[in-house]
């Protein structure tokens, strides 16, 4: 009996220690993953969480701001873009405005920003924002002030709306400009 156990046991023991061997034999000579084909997009879930550097206010007021004025100041009486120097300025600015909308979805270093960026409203707001970017980039384009004047209305419709919602002590055109807006960019 004496040796039936001293030879279960080192069967057993044998056993155990050759499936743990195994285990770590296949899980260390295991296949690694292979490398997406040149020119794939990485999957959404390895893509690290993307966050700006700065607050949604910071960039409202030096980004945003600024350029959506360039539009609205296409409207005022001799500032209507007069060349195609006038019109490029006014589509760049409009891509700045629609580009703005997909970067104010991310989440922003002021206090509050992770919590909006997570809310539908925050959401509709900036794609209503980039849309109205893109019509007024396509009405530059097609040297339509008519159509840039209809696209400015639906901006301002959008700014007005999302400061009602998010920031109703500090409304649209009331905050305090880190530097005066200008019509020095336009020739009269």
């Amino acid at each position: 009996m004496n040796v039936t156990r001293q030879v279960l046991g080192v069967t057993w023991r044998g056993a155990l220690a050759a499936i743990v061997a195994g285990l770590l034999l296949t899980s260390c000579s295991a296949p690694s993953a292979t490398p997406p084909p040149e020119g794939a997009a990485p999957s959404p879930a390895a893509a690290p969480a993307t966050t700006l550097n700065t607050s949604y206010n910071e960039l409202m007021v030096a980004w945003i701001d600024n350029a959506s004025h360039v539009l609205w100041d296409a409207e005022k009486p001799g500032f209507a873009p007069k060349d195609d120097a006038d019109w490029i300025e006014v589509e760049d600015h409009a891509i700045q405005v629609a580009a703005a909308g997909t970067v104010i979805q991310l989440p922003g270093a002021g206090p509050r920003d992770a919590m909006w960026a997570g809310q539908d409203g925050w959401k509709t707001n900036a794609r209503l924002m980039s849309e109205a970017g893109k019509t007024a980039a396509d009405a530059a384009k097609n040297r339509n002030l008519p159509a840039l004047i209809e696209a400015n209305g639906r901006l301002v419709q959008t700014c007005e709306g999302c400061h009602n919602q998010f920031k109703p002590e500090l409304p649209s055109e009331r905050i305090a400009h880190q530097r005066p807006h200008s019509d020095s960019h336009k020739s009269n």
